[in-house]
């Protein structure tokens, strides 16, 4: 760009300027969606009808649409075609600018220097000439040439797509941009005509051609672009879409022709499946890798989370070849990157992330990462800051929530009636418990508990009680006192109550049961007063009555089954001696 300085005007080149501000101002150069762009005057959409004005305004709303830029234009990059408007200044403090647009023939006029090829070239080439020639002619004055609206050309879309054709775009436009014009065109609202209804749907006729087979898809991973030069590229949208990587999304050119192949979902696919972020199918690329599959499903960050990895392959003799891979090997690439051929399956085998938590009276409760299997009791309290003073671990316990045994319902048994019902309760009550003294493992040289996934273990607060329930007056907590007996907790609530039975001592933590109202007890520990069965309630005797019945008709049976059978086998020995004795 020339250092700006004192304009000294000559006759001609004043003459010429002026002369050329004037054209310009007329519109002659320009035309006229242009002018309308720029503030002319021509074409003035409040002059015509209310279709018209309707029409005018959806035109300009698309161009300013497709006007969106990614940032400030590459003038090493933009290549310059018919149509496109440069703004030409030249002059000091108040410079003179006039608007010109490269011609139809590919030519770029400009003010008093002539005309200079510019269609196909690029942008900084083409400033670069223009302000050269330009110089020449206005010495010792600031010369600036800037494209201030780029052209609109057509492109041509066609194959898998719902509406191939011939659709408008900019220079700025790339190819993702072009298809969703055509893969949306078909929705796109039209006057209707009559002016009596609201606008609606209206189809083309390409909507009259085939649909395309439904076991076929577009092949976006294999778009080809043909340029009007005849060379081609092959590009891949996919990873576009999953990636971010804009080489797979080139800038459209004029002319240009994309072509979207279609692919069998079966035949030509790669399935990529498991603990991944992108699963699916994919159209097969002739260059194809487990890499290249693997970034396309997991995008650019998940890669790292990936693991093993099953390559399934099944031959055309129908032989079926299955290889395991290190998924972090290969990005690495200490081990071969294999190539994908369609048909192919990747498997993405699920990576563990196993978590115990741990909750009560420890400095940190929460939720920790654990290594199934191998991460012990005495790990996870110190991942928690260990217990504080007021912990009970006898009262403690541990739960397991995810397990591959199932404890038995008592269904298939002879148990009676309330017998499955107190297992059944137990079951989704208590059943998650596992019996493990979780005191003794936690002293010095004690045998450690190895945890597992989804394990929970919980401490609760030595609150100095034990807890005295079943047949007693009063049940309820009874401060603890070292060294005491059950009877002494039973005195407490009131005494033994009518038909009173055993005295239970149940340990929440270990689950031990002891039986006997002269053992100690220790805090946390529960007494449980037992008595004897009997129907609170007309239902509950009812049942009772009837499991008896039940059991009862059952044993019948049973004996009707044996006597008939000891009564056939002894028809068939006296018939036997019958026989014998008659051929005798």
């Amino acid at each position: 760009m020339v250092a700006r300085s004192v304009l000294k005007w000559t006759g001609a080149p004043r003459l010429a300027l002026v002369c050329l501000f004037l054209w310009t101002s007329l519109g002659a150069s320009l035309p006229l969606w242009a002018q309308n762009r720029m503030g002319g005057r021509f074409n003035d959409p409040t002059r015509t009808n209310p279709i018209q004005q309707w029409q005018f305004r959806a035109a300009e709303a698309e161009i300013m649409g497709l006007i969106a830029l990614e940032g400030a234009i590459d003038a090493a990059a933009y290549i310059v075609g018919p149509g496109d408007i440069f703004s030409v200044s030249a002059g000091g403090e108040f410079p003179i600018v006039v608007a010109v647009a490269v011609s139809a023939d590919g030519n770029l006029v400009l003010p008093a220097a002539g005309r200079i090829p510019a269609s196909g070239r690029t942008l900084a080439q083409v400033q670069a000439e223009a302000t050269a020639a330009l110089q020449k002619h206005y010495r010792n004055v600031q010369v600036e040439v800037s494209l201030t609206m780029p052209r609109q050309f057509y492109v041509h879309i066609t194959g898998a797509v719902p509406e191939p054709g011939r659709f408008l775009t900019l220079p700025m436009a790339r190819v993702d941009d072009a298809l969703q014009q055509a893969f949306a065109a078909e929705l796109r609202i039209r006057v209707d005509p009559t002016g009596e209804n609201p606008p609606r749907l209206m189809g083309s006729a390409t909507g009259q051609r085939p649909a395309i087979n439904v076991d076929f898809r577009p092949a976006l991973r294999n778009v080809i672009v043909t340029h009007r030069d005849g060379t081609r590229q092959i590009i891949d949208l996919i990873r576009y879409y999953n990636t971010g990587d804009t080489k797979d999304n080139p800038y459209l050119l004029d002319g240009d022709v994309v072509t979207v192949p279609s692919y069998h979902v079966r035949r030509d696919a790669v399935r990529v499946s498991g603990e991944i972020a992108y699963p699916g199918v994919f159209d097969a690329r002739p260059d194809d890798t487990v890499l290249d599959l693997l970034t396309l499903a997991a995008g650019p960050t998940g890669l790292a989370a990936l693991s093993e990895v099953r390559l399934t392959r099944t031959h055309a003799d129908g032989a079926t070849e299955i290889q395991t891979l290190d998924a972090q090997a290969i990005i690495a690439g200490q081990v071969e990157n294999l190539p994908i051929l369609p048909g192919d399956h990747l498997n993405v085998l699920p990576q563990e992330i196993a978590q115990a938590a741990i909750q009560g009276r420890v400095f940190y409760p929460g939720t920790y990462t654990i290594q199934n299997g191998r991460t012990t009791l005495r790990e996870l309290v110190n991942l928690a800051g260990g217990l504080k003073p007021d912990a009970n671990l006898r009262a403690a316990f541990l739960e397991r929530h995810k397990s591959l045994d199932f404890p038995e319902t008592g269904r298939a048994s002879d148990l009676d009636f309330f017998s499955r019902v107190y297992i059944q309760s137990f079951v989704t009550q208590k059943g998650k418990r596992v019996i493990v003294d979780i005191e003794a493992a936690l002293q010095p040289g004690g045998d450690d508990i190895v945890l597992y996934d989804e394990d929970r273990v919980v401490f609760p607060r030595d609150e100095g009680t034990v807890f005295v329930m079943g047949n007693v007056p009063r049940p309820g907590y009874v401060e603890y006192l070292m060294g005491q007996p059950a009877s002494y907790y039973v005195d407490k609530a009131g005494g033994k109550g009518p038909e009173a039975k055993s005295v239970y001592i149940f340990e929440d933590g270990t689950g031990q049961i002891r039986v006997g109202e002269g053992l100690p007890v220790r805090s946390g520990d529960t007494v449980y007063v037992d008595r004897e069965g009997i129907a609170e309630s007309p239902e509950i005797a009812q049942l009772l009555l009837t499991d008896r019945n039940l059991r009862r008709q059952a044993r019948i049976s049973t004996t009707q089954v044996i006597i008939s059978g000891f009564t056939a086998i002894t028809g068939i020995i006296t018939a036997f001696v019958a026989v014998r004795s008659i051929s005798n």
